[in-house]
């Protein structure tokens, strides 16, 4: 069944729609000058979801990025629902074409949440990572991140790569979201937050632009020291769950070369995970 998000309220949070030229003016500072097509839209089911469709008809000549004032399908891993009121979320997608699938391509959603997060932390953000796609700030879900790859029917690949990080969240969303989470205009200047959304998205769009850059590269090697020194909670007692069953417990440690977590278990090897999400256990008070 569809959930219903609540109307807005008379929130002093009213930022004006987003507009395209002000996102490129942001990419030509970072570097990117017509290096990327920029569009914007009052609201779609899901920027993702509408890049993978032409992207599956035909590759694209060149990055594109999507943004929308408001998703009404949007989407996080396994199809999980993404939860944000109108204006209340940067809610963008890059899809870039891809010569050649890079062999550690599984990782590129940790290297992109790495990008995000040093990006976030340029600002005064102290952003974490949780495994494998979650930005998390004091414990609670700041954004995600939702990477697909399209192929079209003369097999040339699209990486999309997805962003949703929360703006402001009011009490009755905040309530659908079913896990803690923040707003950027909790940690910084709400009105400077609000007037600020093409910049974000231009820098943030930026940073992934640079990650897949690297990654062709260099592979997941050039930000694995870098996710691991950011992953939130290593050394804590975890459960691993995977459609709704605990498949794994034990004691986080790091991500290895190919983006798979290592848990350790009962003081054997380390075991790698794939697929899944971690649940943080409850500390002794």
């Amino acid at each position: 069944m569809d959930t219903e998000l609540p109307a807005a309220t008379d929130s002093v949070f009213d930022p004006p729609a987003l507009a395209a030229r002000a996102i490129e003016r942001w990419l030509v500072d970072a570097g990117f000058d017509g290096a990327c097509a920029v569009e914007t839209i009052d609201e779609t089911a899901s920027t993702n979801g509408d890049l993978m469709a032409r992207a599956r008809v035909e590759q694209f000549e060149r990055p594109v990025l999507r943004a929308a004032d408001f998703q009404y399908e949007g989407r996080g891993r396994q199809g999980r629902p993404w939860m944000a009121l109108p204006r209340h979320a940067l809610l963008f997608s890059l899809g870039m074409p891809l010569a050649e699938l890079p062999a550690s391509l599984p990782s590129i959603t940790l290297a992109c949440g790495v990008a995000l997060a040093e990006c976030l932390q340029q600002r005064g953000v102290r952003v974490q990572l949780k495994w494998p796609n979650d930005l998390r700030v004091n414990g609670r879900k700041l954004g995600g991140i939702l990477s697909e790859l399209a192929v079209d029917d003369q097999a040339r690949y699209t990486l999309v790569v997805g962003i949703g990080i929360n703006l402001h969240l009011e009490p009755s969303a905040r309530e659908l979201i079913g896990q803690p989470a923040l707003g950027l205009d909790e940690v910084l200047e709400p009105a400077v937050v609000a007037s600020e959304r093409e910049a974000w998205i231009g820098r943030l769009a930026a940073a992934i632009l640079d990650t897949l850059a690297v990654f062709s590269r260099e592979g997941f090697a050039a930000f694995r020291p870098r996710f691991n020194a950011l992953m939130e909670g290593r050394g804590r007692e975890v459960d691993v769950v995977d459609n709704g069953q605990v498949t794994l417990s034990g004691r986080l440690g790091e991500v290895d070369g190919y983006g798979r977590l290592l848990i350790e278990v009962g003081g054997g090897a380390p075991r790698a995970v794939s697929v899944g999400d971690v649940i943080f256990r409850a500390t002794a008070s």
